[in-house]
């Protein structure tokens, strides 16, 4: 028997035993693997034991599968599993179990190369790479530099009449009094790779920071319009005032509006400026030029080779870092990467370029340890991942 099939064969008797469906032949055979080596058992009680089993299924819940449990059982005698394309389709629970067990088989065979089940090494455990956090470091007027965790609740000396505080990972200002005629004094947060931060502005504005990000912004809005400066992402929900057009400058966009909620994705290094617009209207304006695109509810503008764009998208996708999750459609391995590489403060390091090609749709939890976020990547059987340190090798 080759390796795909004994590794289909033992994987369909695990699913049925974890169900409760095995039959009394099907037990007797599950028997004879078990007794086979003490490393068949070993395997066993990894991959049935219930807070696993449970895990697993969960993670393949959350992962539009393209082709797994169908291609596994029409060519399990061609089974290729790191090459295989893949087919949307949905799981029941006997499918999610059986390619569970699949999966857990044939990486304990990779481990041990061309060595049979019962003579493969032990896996080793993998080390946490955990979620990011709220941190941040927050540049005063005055020149004054403040690190801010989530672990502290204080009030800041009040800069230019402005009282500032800050309650956990949120950053609030607050006009204290009203003085007539003075300058915009700036302040400036930056949120390093692996962190977060959320802020609330002095007029009420409240703006969500995400990781490698920094806003700089006036302790109080002075003159006719509220102007702030941001490289990275950051979510906003701009409090109204038909009197001062709220503006987010960026080094290649600005994005104009009054009052609206909005993501903007606007990363130096990168080639694409995005707005993505939750509710209200705003315009996407190139600086430096008249071109702009007003844009409606559920539509992103983008400025990519100083040509603007808008199309309808999931707003969902956009903004759901913001709740704690991550969702991604359709969405190259390579782009899902650097997004998480951000949020997670690791590097990532491509074997091959195609990989980078791979095409993605799922959701994760924001703050998961990292390797429950590749593992359910991995479940998709298109590519591995290698953990050294804080780098993770794609192969």
């Amino acid at each position: 028997m080759n390796r795909a099939d004994e590794t289909f064969q033992v994987s369909e008797m695990i699913s049925r035993y974890v169900l409760g469906s095995m039959t009394e032949s099907e037990k007797e055979e599950l028997d004879g693997w078990l007794d086979r080596s003490p490393r068949n058992k070993l395997l066993f009680e990894e991959l049935v034991r219930q807070e696993v089993a449970s895990g697993k299924i969960l993670a393949y819940g959350r992962v539009e599968w393209e082709g797994a449990l169908k291609e596994l059982l029409e060519q399990k005698k061609k089974l290729r599993l790191a090459g295989r394309k893949r087919r949307i389709i949905r799981l029941g629970s006997w499918a999610a179990v059986l390619l569970f067990a699949c999966m857990g088989i044939w990486f304990y065979y990779i481990q041990a190369g061309n060595a049979p089940i019962g003579e493969r090494q032990v896996h080793k455990e993998i080390p946490k790479l955990l979620a990011g956090k709220p941190r941040a470091t927050l540049q005063l007027a005055s020149g004054k530099t403040v690190f801010l965790t989530s672990d502290s609740s204080r009030r800041l000396e009040p800069e230019y009449g402005v009282e500032i505080r800050q309650d956990s990972g949120v950053i609030k200002y607050q006009v204290a009094e009203v003085q007539g005629g003075k300058e915009e004094q700036y302040n400036m947060i930056t949120v390093p790779r692996g962190g977060e931060f959320t802020l609330i502005l002095s007029d009420g504005t409240q703006v969500w920071l995400n990781a490698e990000t920094s806003l700089r912004y006036p302790v109080e809005f002075v003159g006719n319009e509220r102007k702030v400066y941001l490289e990275g992402e950051a979510f906003f929900d701009v409090t109204y005032d038909k009197q001062k057009q709220f503006v987010v400058e960026t080094e290649k966009a600005k994005v104009l509006v009054y009052g609206t909620a909005f993501n903007v994705y606007a990363y130096p290094n990168e080639y694409e400026v995005a707005a993505t617009l939750v509710r209200g209207a705003i315009d996407l304006k190139e600086r430096g030029s008249g071109n702009r695109i007003q844009l409606e509810p559920g539509e992103q503008g983008c400025l990519a080779g100083g040509k603007l764009t808008k199309r309808e998208v999931d707003v969902d996708m956009y903004i759901a870092w913001i709740t704690g999750r991550m969702v991604f459609k359709s969405i190259c391995l390579g782009d899902m990467l650097k997004h998480l590489a951000r949020w997670y403060d690791v590097n990532i390091v491509f074997t091959e370029e195609r990989l980078k090609e791979v095409s993605f749709t799922g959701e994760v939890k924001k703050y998961d340890d990292f390797t429950e976020v590749l593992d359910v990547i991995e479940s998709t059987q298109v590519v591995r991942f290698r953990i050294e340190d804080r780098t993770i090798i794609v192969y």
